[in-house]
């Protein structure tokens, strides 16, 4: 009797020192790099989008939420500014109560979908204002002289404009769509931010200061996730494909979170 009360006390111990350990532990952060699911947006290329509303869509959807639920997220970050969060949590609340059908985007038929299965009570909004003008650094680079550049932007520009805007993509399940934004190609797609930097002269430095306000909203995205991370959290950030380089590097690279792969998940 003796020795069963303290192999129970013993095995009440570790379970106790591996709980312990896990609310301790390091937030876990995984990066979902994602495509518009409208087709809208303000990037360089939007691609044309199928209806996700359909029985098809719904159902690959679907699957792409089992595989994301096995990481168990605790919270969820969403491509939104946090001026509007209330207002999203409040439509996806009614959701959870049946008052409300989602629309046809990637917060909603990713976020809600999956916040909804787990039981969350809410989604964060972790966005930061911020554009990028276009025009403003090729014209720079023009009135810079700078033929070689545009050469380099063209040559590089024109294949990824091809692959995004091929037919073939758009008939991609959603599944393999969101294998495709989180593979080695998002650092290829990063490259061209560096090239645009490089646009203009020291008198018009047009790349150098729309590239910045990029790295810069992209760090305040980052610190929005990490102030919201708590020890033992996992947490799930579903963005834009395009941020997903930036992200994931000064995720992986802060001693203080645990950077996760989604394709661990994803290619399951």
């Amino acid at each position: 009797m003796i020795r069963q009360t303290a192999l129970l006390l013993l095995s009440f111990a570790i379970t106790t020192s591996a709980l312990a350990q896990d609310v301790t532990a390091p937030p876990q952060v995984m990066v979902l790099g994602t495509f518009h699911f409208n087709g809208g947006g303000e990037d360089m290329i939007n691609p044309e989008v199928d209806d996700f509303l359909s029985d098809t869509r719904q159902a690959q959807i679907g699957e792409v939420l089992d595989r994301l639920q096995a990481y168990q997220p605790t919270k969820i970050f969403v491509e939104l500014r946090p001026e509007f969060e209330e207002r999203f949590i409040q439509r996806y609340q009614a959701f959870r109560r049946g008052e409300s059908q989602l629309t046809v985007n990637e917060r909603q038929q990713l976020g809600m979908r999956l916040a909804g299965r787990l039981g969350h009570e809410r989604l964060w909004a972790v966005d930061h204002q911020g554009g990028m003008d276009f025009s403003a650094m090729m014209e720079a680079a023009s009135e810079a002289g700078q033929t070689r550049l545009l050469a380099d932007w063209e040559a590089h520009i024109g294949p990824l404009q091809t692959r995004l805007e091929n037919p073939a993509v758009m008939h991609q399940s959603v599944l393999d769509r969101l294998i495709d934004s989180n593979t080695q190609q998002v650092r290829d797609d990063h490259a061209l931010y560096l090239l645009l930097a490089q646009m203009g002269s020291a008198e018009n430095p047009s790349g150098v200061e729309e590239m910045t306000n990029w790295w810069n909203r992209n760090m305040h995205i980052y610190a929005n996730i990490a102030r919201l991370a708590e020890p033992g959290d996992r947490i799930l950030v579903i963005y834009g494909a395009g941020h997903k380089y930036l992200l994931d590097q000064f995720v992986d690279e802060a001693p203080n979170l645990t950077w996760i792969d989604p394709l661990d998940y994803l290619t399951r």
